[in-house]
């Protein structure tokens, strides 16, 4: 399974941009797939490209940018407007769910995930 790391994280108007190592002919279809890779910090994003999954890594130092969009709830592209991590959103909502307390993904892992992504304070 090819994979792509995430290099750089902007804010446009339009959305969060994640910058990468890809090359730019290479053809995604976005999955809406999310993983956790508890060993690298990193969540995973899964894209098709031509029948083959390829993985997008986005490393904790980009996880403050993702939580960021995740609450305002804006796109998310790879490199262009033209790449979006389809149902990141979505995705992202069952794994903050999921991972909480739950040390299967190593209490360090637990421990990043809730300091970047805060369950917000009930009312």
């Amino acid at each position: 399974m090819d994979a792509i790391y995430v290099k750089v994280a902007r804010h446009k108007e339009d959305g969060l941009y994640l910058e990468s190592d890809r090359n730019p002919e290479q053809l995604l279809t976005p999955t809406g797939r999310l993983l956790a890779d508890s060993d690298n910090f990193a969540l995973v994003y899964i894209f098709d490209s031509e029948g083959a999954f390829v993985q997008v890594h986005i490393p904790e130092e980009f996880w403050p940018d993702l939580n960021k969009s995740h609450q305002e709830r804006t796109p998310i592209y790879l490199d262009t407007s033209s790449v979006e991590f389809a149902d990141i959103h979505e995705e992202l909502d069952m794994f903050l769910d999921i991972i909480q307390g739950n040390n299967n993904y190593g209490p360090e892992m637990v421990d990043a995930v809730e300091k970047h992504f805060p369950v917000p304070a009930d009312d």
